[in-house]
């Protein structure tokens, strides 16, 4: 328990703030944080606690601490206030016995010359951060309230003393610069923001006596509206199996101000898109948390034909109404319509069906790197794999690149480079001899289709 000096004591006049501070320890002695501890009176109903819950969470000390004063200044007597909280799973309790006495008599000096000391109480929002102006709304408030307790040498509040406000940095509005104490010696005080990011305090001053001033905690002014700039767009992957109902890729959007902060939580994004489908049923879009979201895109009808692309658009409006968005492409490929090309793109349009090899270079590894996809040269979808074999044991036939399709994000998209490496060997080094190769493309549903190369040995 402790009084209004801040030290341990086990009494309290009728018109003193105290604290009772419950530290949480487990089993090995070690404090335990995030505790939720439940303070209540179980003697003679003579005291008030505050907040009004009668609860507190333990800090990193195990700590949690709430305020107590006298119901009334006829609230006299001994009681005893306890703390109960819940280590893992087992309950705990502790409890104190604490006097209330009556309280000094009342000085004929003027509240100006009785206050003492000013107490910094809280700030509303309790995470003492503000948004810039015009950027408000969705949870998000521009102007914040601060409370601070006048006091008396005897730390019991003082009503009536005229106190004045001044802020500690710029970018922000002093809206209420002099108060007047209330009957518990509290005065208040608000702020508003600017349009940009800062971090400022509040000094509170007792009017004629500038010896008696304190400051709040930190403020801190951030997250703006947000930009074109700063609109961005991911995905997990960019070229989906046409073949694969349910196959997807996960959109992240992810905005900030014109300062480079994350936007507040609470901003709506809405996508669309020309083909598959995006979003869920209950709702198309998503909301911020942390500065980003996300949507699925999932392959269904209406599927796109072969050179389509699945354009997704991500959109959303700022203060004066001015939307922006930000658009990004995939495609959903069609493995069975893949085949082994000359080139990467839709100017080629020649199927590789044939490869010699030379009799001159028996026993050698020889490579034919040709390119992977559709006709209108789109690349096999993300993930496909890829496999080699000869229908000749003599004609060494395997792949010299990666045997898994990677995701393509070059936009226009290409066709994939496989490198195929061929070895001849005994009866493969005749001239004439042919033997056919089958490279195989099977997309993660297990849909193949195979490009069959005849392999023929000249001089």
């Amino acid at each position: 328990m402790r009084g209004g000096t801040g030290a341990s004591t086990t009494s309290l006049t009728a018109l003193e703030i105290g604290q009772a501070v419950a530290v949480v320890k487990d089993a090995s002695g070690n404090p335990v944080s995030g505790t939720i501890v439940k303070f209540a009176e179980t003697g003679g109903s003579l005291l008030t606690i505050s907040p009004a819950a009668a609860t507190a969470l333990t800090d990193a000390s195990g700590r949690a601490t709430v305020e107590i004063r006298a119901a009334s200044v006829s609230s006299l007597g001994a009681t005893t206030i306890t703390a109960a909280a819940t280590v893992g799973t087992t309950p705990v309790a502790a409890q104190k016995s604490i006097a209330i006495s009556s309280a000094p008599a009342a000085s004929a000096v003027s509240p100006q010359l009785a206050a003492k000391a000013i107490n910094f109480l809280d700030t509303n929002p309790a995470d003492k951060s503000i948004v810039i102006k015009g950027a408000g709304g969705n949870g998000r408030s521009e102007s914040a309230t601060l409370r601070f307790r006048i006091v008396d040498a005897n730390n019991s509040p003082v009503k009536g003393v005229l106190v004045n406000f001044a802020v500690n940095g710029t970018g922000v509005t002093l809206n209420v610069p002099t108060a007047t104490s209330d009957t518990d010696g509290v005065v208040v005080t608000t702020v508003s923001s600017g349009s940009v990011a800062t971090v400022v305090v509040v000094q509170a001053t007792v009017n004629g006596s500038n010896a008696v001033t304190t400051q709040s905690d930190q403020l801190t002014v951030t997250t703006g509206t947000a930009t074109q700039a700063g609109f961005d767009l991911s995905a997990t992957k960019y070229n989906l199996n046409y073949r694969q109902s349910g196959d997807k890729s996960t959109i992240t959007v992810r905005i900030a101000d014109a300062n480079g902060n994350p936007v507040a939580d609470g901003v709506p994004v809405v996508f669309t898109s020309d083909f598959l489908a995006v979003g869920s049923s209950s709702r198309g879009g998503c909301v911020t948390a942390g500065g980003l979201c996300t949507v699925d895109l999932v392959v269904q009808d209406p599927r796109p034909a072969d050179g389509q692309y699945v354009t997704v658009t991500a959109s959303t409006r700022v203060g004066s109404g001015t939307s922006i968005s930000k658009a990004v492409r995939f495609t959903a490929n069609d493995v069975s319509l893949v085949s082994l090309y000359t080139g990467p793109t839709a100017a080629s349009t020649t199927q590789v069906t044939a490869f010699t090899v030379s009799a001159a270079q028996c026993n050698t590894v020889q490579v034919l790197s040709l390119f992977a996809g559709t006709p209108a040269a789109f690349p096999p979808p993300a993930g496909t794999a890829v496999s080699v074999t000869s229908s000749n044991p003599t004609l060494t036939a395997a792949l010299a690149s990666q045997a898994t399709i990677d995701d393509v994000l070059s936009d226009p998209r290409v066709r994939t480079r496989v490198d195929l490496r061929f070895t001849p060997t005994t009866a493969s080094c005749t001239v004439g001899a042919t033997s056919l190769v089958d490279v195989s493309f099977t997309a993660g549903n297990g849909i193949k289709s195979t490009s069959t190369i005849a392999v023929t040995t000249v001089p």
